[in-house]
């Protein structure tokens, strides 16, 4: 009985959270493109396979001293009650992970020691023995992952006519909101975005258009199905048959790149736009990432800092103890994870690699069909680390984690919200190059002029202290509803400026409209007069649509206050207090001598922050970041680049460190290496007084 009693314990400790969750968040599977067949072998194995391992090496054990086995298995067993008693913890107290750990230790061994020498325990735990396959039969059968293991579902492609047979190229970007593209006086930033000039110049451009969901896995398929978010749907064709995607697909060869979401059904589209994960492959991530998953769902929370980090494009996990009302906080933590796991597939694409495969798609029509080319690519989604020109600054460390301890709130201060806003608009200076590319490659094609082009993006992204970044409420709404749209009929070569409210779900029956299409069922209607967005869980939130866009003029304001109104890069890469200091010689500024007042501690080595190599995938000394001492938060800063001060910033907190993060112009650094000088700025006389900072293990 003591494998049944491990197994038992096992399920009840481990399996039963972790099945729980990933059962109530089936998003897990769907971005990594799990089969029916792997997720049921995947929750047997984790299930079935550690106690069956157990059992052998105590038989083994038993061949050598029965009483070492018996030692063996209590020491498991104590192990097992120790991880129940920190659940039953986590549950009603919130304490510090050492005392936590020592009580539910000692817990574990003396419920294992009167499991090991009293009758009650043992026979309880008789009681038991049903827990795994219930558990597992709950998974398999009475969770929302309940279609994906039936692999039922195979939406097909609709028997409709299309009268105007163009070419239709479709992107949807991520986390992109509409008022970053803008000026004050509402037109699209053309020295800094003249991609999106461009395509504004020969498209209708539909300036008020608004999203129905925050979240992308209810976003994109509202998108794509012209259908009101629903939370409690997959992202996948079975429950979206009805998309654009089944809709053309009789009619058109469909290319479609899907990172996250599986709505073009698989008789159309391959999975994933690419070849599939080998099965042994698929099972042993699968198991690798629920192993993450569990030392965050069962060791005490403020172990986190040494887990391994699971922060990918959608953030990472939300803190137990903080929920939004009306919110289930399993759902909370899941979500923010679960999205980004088609990261970890294996070589996952970044967004230049994302829009590689849909400039591959591009092209003149096959076999006298024409051609669906769709992409969503995960741009300018958080983390930010990009130049517009595609440099990349930073792939290691990544700037205001800090900030977003649990994907919720936005904490960060004045100066630290301008750093991220500046880093924020970079980013979305990179998408508007990934926009040039792929019009590039339309009329490398010969197909920009009559093909219908569609670009949008799935939800906004908001930086206000004290309320969501991902989420909207009624603070962020501005930001987080409000998206760009983009429509390119074919033929077009004058724009137009749609200034009626627009939503999201009309996206579709306008491409339906140009095609000469009917849609064989109902869109949902655009309500214009107010705007609501769906999060995913807890209640949804609605503004009148004029609040929804006074907010967002609220935010291209602010953007313009801090960087200029239609201005270019140049003033972007000025961020924080004696901004008068750029260009200037040090030779012509007042220098204290004497020993350093602090130093810096950089997050690379001497090479990573000085030496600058035109055209490589990743010039780190672009971004001068790291720990620094000897100085107070809020301290301003200045870096000097051989002789000169290139950039200013002010040093500040970062989940307790003093950090500084100073983003330098790319024209400011040589090719090889740079004499680079981080420095505080104070006053002397009423005069900039610069004093420099040592290297590690100076100051």
């Amino acid at each position: 009985m003591g494998g049944a009693h491990l197994g038992a314990l096992w399920a009840l400790a481990v399996i039963q959270p972790l099945l729980s969750l990933l059962g109530s968040n089936p998003e897990f599977f769907v971005a990594r493109d799990n089969t029916g067949g792997q997720i049921v072998i995947f929750a047997v194995l984790i299930t079935f396979a550690p106690p069956l391992v157990a059992t052998g090496i105590e038989a083994l054990l038993n061949l050598i001293s029965t009483k070492a086995r018996w030692f063996f298995h209590l020491a498991l067993m104590a192990l097992l009650f120790a991880l129940l008693v920190i659940q039953v913890f986590k549950q009603i107290a919130d304490g510090p992970a050492v005392p936590m750990l020592i009580v539910a230790g000692l817990a574990g061994l003396c419920l294992a020691w009167f499991y090991g020498y009293g009758k009650f325990l043992r026979s309880l735990t008789d009681i038991l023995i049903p827990a795994p396959a219930v558990i597992l039969i709950v998974f398999l059968f009475f969770s929302q992952s309940f279609e994906l293991v039936t692999g039922s579902g195979n939406a097909e492609p609709l028997d409709v006519q299309v009268g105007n047979p163009a070419p239709v190229v479709m992107v949807i970007f991520d986390e992109f909101p509409a008022g970053s593209l803008m000026t004050p006086d509402d037109q699209v930033n053309k020295k800094r975005f003249p991609n999106f000039a461009e395509l504004a110049e020969q498209s209708d451009w539909y300036r008020d258009t608004t999203t129905g969901g925050s979240y992308t896995t209810i976003a994109v398929p509202s998108i794509l199905s012209g259908l009101e978010p629903e939370r409690d749907k997959l992202p996948t064709a079975h429950d979206h048959p009805n998309s654009i995607f089944t809709l053309l697909g009789k009619t058109y060869d469909v290319d479609a790149l899907e990172p996250i979401t599986q709505v073009c059904p698989e008789s159309l589209c391959p999975p994933s736009g690419g070849p599939r994960e080998s099965f042994a492959g698929a099972l042993e991530s699968l198991v690798t990432d629920s192993k993450v998953v569990e030392q965050h769902l069962l060791l005490p929370e403020d172990m986190g800092v040494n887990f391994p980090d699971i922060s990918q494009t959608f953030g990472g996990f939300a803190d137990p103890g903080i929920t939004v009302e009306g919110e289930d906080a399993d759902r909370t933590r899941a979500r923010e994870f679960v999205a980004g796991q088609h990261l970890a597939k294996g070589g996952a694409m970044d967004a230049g690699d994302e829009t590689s495969q849909l400039l591959d798609f591009i092209g003149p029509s096959k076999d006298g069909r024409p051609a669906f080319d769709y992409g969503h690519i995960e741009k300018p989604h958080y983390p930010w680390n990009h130049y517009p020109d595609g440099t990349v600054y930073g792939v290691m460390s990544k700037d205001f984690r800090g900030f977003i301890p649990d994907e919720v709130t936005w904490t960060g201060n004045r100066y630290v919200t301008d750093r991220a806003t500046q880093a924020h608009l970079l980013e979305v200076g990179y998408v508007d190059h990934l926009m040039g590319m792929i019009i590039k490659r339309l009329k490398e094609q010969g197909v920009w002029d009559e093909s219908l082009v569609v670009v949008t993006a799935d939800h906004g992204g908001a930086l206000l202290t004290g309320e969501p970044r991902r989420e909207a409420d009624v603070a962020t709404m501005g930001e987080v509803a409000s998206v760009p749209l983009f429509i390119k009929s074919p033929g077009q070569i004058s724009g137009r400026l749609i200034t009626r409210p627009t939503c999201t779900v009309e996206i579709l029956p306008i491409i339906a409209k140009e095609l000469e299409t009917e849609m064989p069922w109902e869109p949902s209607p655009c309500n214009r007069s107010d705007v609501t967005v769906d999060n995913g869980t807890g209640p949804l939130v609605s503004l009148p649509t004029s609040t929804v866009l006074e907010q967002r003029q609220t935010y291209v304001d602010r953007v313009a206050s801090l960087f200029g109104p239609g201005t270019g890069w140049s003033n972007v890469l000025k961020v924080g207090p004696n901004q008068d200091l750029i260009g200037s010689p040090l030779k012509s500024l007042n220098v204290a001598s004497g020993e350093p007042k602090g130093a810096v501690l950089p997050d690379f080595d001497e090479a990573g922050q000085s030496n600058y190599v035109p055209g490589a995938a990743l010039n780190s000394v672009l971004r001068q970041r790291g720990k620094i001492s000897g100085v107070e938060d809020g301290e301003p800063l200045a870096i000097a680049v051989n002789g000169k001060v290139r950039a200013v910033g002010r040093a500040y907190l970062d989940a307790g460190q003093m950090t500084y993060s100073i983003l330098l112009p790319q024209n400011s650094v040589r090719a090889g290496p740079n004499d680079i000088r981080v420095f505080t700025v104070g006053r002397s006389a009423g005069e900039p007084l610069l004093s420099p900072l040592g290297g590690p293990g100076e100051g």
